[in-house]
């Protein structure tokens, strides 16, 4: 019975999707089908694989998935892939696949409580925790043109683990600000906060509260090459009392202060658009925030 009225479905399906040479439409979304890429087979944005019967099955597997804004479809293989955002490099040959995305009216954005679209530009209601920005991997296509509409990224962390490291969600730029609330028991010899790049041989950043020599020390490392060190002769920090260190990113410059209270600036040596981590070392990470611009 229930073969039956699966079969029934996707009869009723097959017969309210609307086809055409260059695209289709399920329920509220439109896919276009950009045969410029077929043949390939991506990787980056994947969510899963399906096996399905056909291409009406594929696109409303896409529906239902509320992160799925691209589809794969191979028709000889009878697979799905689906993928929360539009890929147009990186693709591997493989004969047969077919590539559809949703257009950019109907471009659902990963953890967004709410879109609300004109001509040109995005009004989005991003959920707790999480900032609107724009990123390689939220395109879209206008016309046959990739656009970079965005995502909703995780910006700030609540009570996180003592030593956190987190992928940045987008590249940093001057305006962006880094905020860490956090204590230290004052045992511990380092505590720190450092922008990593491709790994430990290369920081942007790398701020230090050394309790055995009682200063702070700032710094940064080039292919594993450590630059002149500032540092500060007091650690500021009171042991076990949450205080919030602000790092404001400048052209030039990172502008460093704990409670309000400024303690010095370090040189930008390394592009600060170049990390894609941060890690926070405190014996307690009350909060760690990204402000972008």
């Amino acid at each position: 019975m229930r073969m039956v009225v699966w079969e029934f479905v996707q009869l009723v399906l097959t017969i309210t999707m609307t086809y055409s040479s260059a695209s289709q439409s399920c329920g509220i979304l439109t896919f276009n089908h950009h045969g410029s890429l077929d043949g390939q087979m991506f990787n980056d944005t994947f969510i899963t694989e399906r096996s399905v019967s056909d291409k009406a099955a594929c696109v409303w597997r896409c529906f239902g998935d509320p992160q799925c804004n691209m589809v794969l479809h191979n028709p000889v293989s009878q697979r799905c892939r689906l993928y929360y955002s539009s890929v147009i490099t990186g693709g591997e040959q493989e004969a047969g696949w077919q590539y559809y995305t949703v257009a950019c009216s109907d471009f659902r954005i990963l953890n967004g409580l709410s879109v609300m679209r004109n001509q040109t530009h995005e009004d989005v209601t991003c959920s707790n925790g999480f900032s609107y920005l724009p990123t390689p991997s939220g395109k879209c296509f206008q016309d046959n043109v990739p656009l970079d509409i965005g995502r909703c990224m995780q910006t700030l962390w609540i009570d996180p683990v003592r030593v956190f490291r987190t992928p940045l969600p987008a590249p940093l730029s001057s305006g962006t600000e880094i905020i860490v609330e956090a204590a230290a028991d004052g045992v511990n010899i380092r505590n720190w906060v450092r922008l990593q790049v491709n790994g430990d041989s290369t920081f942007a950043l790398y701020l230090v509260v050394r309790w055995d020599t009682m200063d702070i020390g700032f710094n940064t490392r080039s292919s594993g090459v450590w630059s002149t060190e500032l540092s500060h002769p007091d650690v500021v920090f009171t042991p076990n009392v949450i205080s919030n260190l602000s790092i404001k990113i400048t052209d030039t410059e990172f502008l460093i202060s704990v409670d309000d209270n400024n303690l010095f600036t370090g040189p930008v040596r390394v592009p600060v658009q170049q990390a894609d981590a941060i890690e926070v070392d405190f014996t307690l990470i009350k909060r760690l925030q990204l402000k972008y611009p």
